[in-house]
């Protein structure tokens, strides 16, 4: 068993699991790292949105400090099988904002359970949802337009690294947590793309170049699966990785331990 090989689907992203860690960890006898901050008591605000990109209506959400003007935006991108609430229920990403201190928006949004972030045959268009749809929304309800960044786990990983290469100048730091990324479309999680040519259109690691005037941190944990991937990505930035490789597996505590860190560097990118 210690030896053996498994494949394991986290997050509903297949991928192979290898050593004896890994085999450990599927039967509940190691663990990533692990961090909560306290209840913040921030209200998330609950929205719909009419979306004519995905053909359907579209739940995103908003948290806010309730008595400080905000100063930025932090919009997440869930992972696959996961919707907005991800970021509030499970990340709690606005209360790692209010632990320090900072008047940053929290913006989280339904991509859809596996349209991996990008326009699909069936039609659904993320990107056109967030960039002509979901952003006029946010400056909306906020009542005016202020910097922004993107946060993102596993697929969500792959989509905030997608979102900062396709609307360099909407967003001035992206932040990809364990992102979803494989070397060919052969090897890719089944339906995360429609055929070969769909993976290339696609394939974040040929437009890394559109990120050379933002901010990028990428975060793996080195018992991952995406571990190799995350590296070889981050090495190919055009400007230098502000995230780190660590102890953790892919999984919510390992995003939990890294999400004050991720939230500071998105926080200097906008200041």
């Amino acid at each position: 068993m210690i030896g053996g090989v498994g494949a394991v689907a986290a997050g509903g992203v297949a991928f192979v699991e290898v050593g004896p860690r890994r085999v450990l960890h599927q039967v509940g006898l190691v663990n990533s790292p692990d961090h909560h901050v306290p209840e913040s008591g921030w209200p998330v605000e609950e929205f719909t949105l009419d979306s004519a990109a995905l053909r359907q209506s579209v739940a995103w959400a908003v948290a806010r400090p309730p008595d400080a003007a905000v100063s930025g935006v932090v919009l997440c991108l869930h992972g696959r099988n996961d919707d907005h609430r991800f970021a509030f229920d499970t990340i709690h990403v606005h209360d790692v904002v209010a632990s320090l201190g900072l008047s940053l928006a929290v913006v989280a949004v339904d991509g859809g359970a596996d349209n991996y972030w990008h326009p699909r045959r069936s039609g659904a268009d993320p990107l056109t949802m967030i960039k002509s749809e979901l952003l006029p929304a946010i400056d909306a309800v906020l009542e005016r337009s202020m910097p922004r960044t993107v946060l993102g786990w596993s697929m969500g990983g792959y989509g905030a690294l997608l979102v900062g290469e396709q609307m360099p100048t909407e967003f001035r730091a992206v932040a990809a947590a364990s992102p979803a990324t494989w070397d060919s479309f052969e090897h890719s999680a089944a339906g995360a793309f429609d055929d070969a040519a769909d993976f290339a259109r696609y394939d974040v690691r040929d437009a890394l170049a559109q990120l050379s005037g933002i901010t990028v941190r990428i975060d793996c944990g080195t018992d991952d699966g995406f571990i190799g991937q995350s590296r070889r990505v981050a090495a190919s930035l055009p400007v230098p990785n502000q995230g780190r490789f660590s102890q953790g597996f892919h999984d919510a505590a390992y995003w939990r331990s890294i999400a004050p860190a991720q939230i500071a560097t998105l926080a200097a990118a906008i200041q």
